[in-house]
């Protein structure tokens, strides 16, 4: 019984001293230091355009929105050591600033003390109070000295809002770069100017750095008019390299069946063509007509080509021939593609759903709602073979007895809501004539047009609540069956 009662006591202080490392490990975490500057801002200002003809100067916010097009994809920059240093010493600076400036205060105030001319009992109250503050102030300043912030090494990419929005600001004055910069709130910001030269456009890009406080990229171009938008994506490629301070990756896309599209984060692009974006995920969809479209996500490495392969499986089909009993020659759409006239085979994809409408020469329409060799929604009657079918479109049904008594309380709501707004205004104006005829004194009931257009306005009212819950009531009743299906084709249903 003792060793049990001892063996129950150890097991218990073995658990509260893994208790006890668990909370402190979760006490270490939470004191972890979150990491500051975790966004790094551009700013692009507006190009200068003045050495360009007017007919020229639209390539100037062209060149500024496919910028800020080409941009938006980039997601992070990597910072280097140099730069991680100044945003740990600003925001260093920053956090002990206040600190330091009220232990710079006390310290004046302290040395003045002596000059004051206080009783020596006073005088020492005053120094007491003095010193306590101070040390108060260089242990707070030392602790933020102790603490140094941690600077995120690799933050957020982001243009600042105005560009977002397709605004791009003046750019600043030789010598006020510094000021410009910190003012929108940005890490960095873009100048650049377009001149012609002889006939031909020339580029300059440069990009000013808030810790470096000088222009740390350049690049230029020239080009013409026509190459404008092989220029730009060269200028923005290098411009992302410079940014994000690492390699652009590519990827390259070949897919089958031939007339596959390829669409990369929602832009389409060519296949078996390399195409270079900044490292990331990037979201490719291929898709063909009658094919099973494929969506998968891609991880690029900076500097790497990743080789995607896509062979789309093809869709199971379904064929059989449209006809209108009774007319042939009716006209046969696919949503809005116009197909043939009937008699017409058609052969569709049985995963997706399809529309397929057809349109008599005497003007009459039917349309069905078509997917896994089943009618979804509409009036057609088809029949199957093994895996060929027909479908008679019904373009003209005899309204039900249902119908006509639900057609009939509707209208005759609308009949009584509608007139009952045109009798209530008219029987309000004449009881207020009436009643501005009665005599002083004498009850308006007894005026009989008074009488009359209360009496008149409140049957239009009963007349209207009426047909309402007539109304309500016959079209709550049993509806019509959406799809009107013949005994033959509820059938055949069945046997499939």
């Amino acid at each position: 019984m003792k060793g049990r009662i001892l063996s129950i006591v150890f097991f218990l202080l073995i658990f509260v001293f893994c208790l006890g490392d668990l909370f402190a490990s979760g006490k270490n975490e939470d004191d972890a230091k979150a990491p500051v500057n975790t966004e790094w801002v551009l700013c692009i200002t507006a190009p200068d355009i003045s050495g360009l003809p007017p007919a020229r100067q639209i390539i100037g916010e062209t060149m500024s929105r496919y910028l800020v097009r080409s941009l938006s994809n980039l997601n992070f920059r990597l910072r280097e050591q140099d730069e991680v240093e100044y945003y740990q010493d600003y925001a260093w600076m920053t956090s002990r600033a206040s600190v330091a400036k009220a232990l710079s205060t006390k310290r004046a105030e302290r040395d003045l003390l002596v000059y004051r001319g206080d009783r020596p009992w006073k005088y020492r109250k005053n120094l007491r109070t003095v010193d306590a503050a101070i040390a108060k102030l260089e242990e707070d300043l030392a602790k933020i000295d102790a603490a140094a912030p941690l600077v995120e090494g690799k933050p957020n990419f982001r243009l600042v809002d105005a560009n977002k929005n397709g605004t791009f600001p003046k750019p600043p004055a030789e010598g006020d770069e510094y000021r410009f910069c910190t003012a929108q709130k940005a890490d960095a910001f873009v100048v650049s100017s377009l001149t012609e030269y002889h006939g031909r456009i020339y580029l300059n890009l440069k990009m000013y750095t808030l810790f470096m406080r000088s222009y740390s990229f350049e690049d230029s171009s020239l080009f013409s008019s026509d190459d404008l938008l092989s220029v730009l994506d060269e200028i923005s490629g290098r411009m992302v390299t410079a940014i994000s301070a690492t390699s652009q990756a590519g990827i390259i896309v070949q897919a089958a069946p031939g007339e596959s599209m390829v669409i990369i984060d929602g832009s389409f692009v060519g296949k078996n063509e390399i195409h270079t974006y900044p490292p990331g995920t990037v979201e490719v969809d291929v898709r063909a007509d009658h094919y099973v479209p494929v969506s998968v996500p891609v991880e690029l490495y900076p500097g790497e080509l990743a080789e995607l392969f896509v062979n789309l499986t093809p869709m199971g089909m379904a064929a059989f021939e449209a006809n209108v009993p009774g007319k042939p020659g009716s006209r046969v759409f696919l949503g809005s593609r116009y197909m043939g006239e009937t008699p017409l085979d058609l052969e569709l994809p049985r995963q997706e759903y399809v529309y397929i409408s057809v349109e008599t020469p005497d003007g009459e329409v039917g349309s069905v709602v078509y997917r896994d060799n089943s009618l979804v929604k509409g009036r057609a009657q088809f029949t199957w073979t093994d895996n060929r079918g027909a479908a008679d479109f019904i373009t003209n049904l005899p309204v039900s007895a249902e119908e006509k008594r639900v057609d009939r309380a509707r209208r005759g709501f609308y009949v009584a809501y509608g007139a009952f707004w045109f009798i209530l205004p008219a029987a309000l104006i004449t009881a207020g004539y009436a009643g501005n005829t009665v005599e002083p004194g004498q009850p308006l009931f007894t005026n009989p047009l008074y009488l009359a257009s209360h009496i008149t306005w409140g049957a239009a009212l009963g007349v209207t609540l009426f047909q309402a819950f007539r109304y309500l009531y016959v079209s709550g009743g049993d509806a019509t069956p959406i799809v009107k299906a013949s005994k033959r084709e509820a059938d055949n249903g069945a046997d499939r």
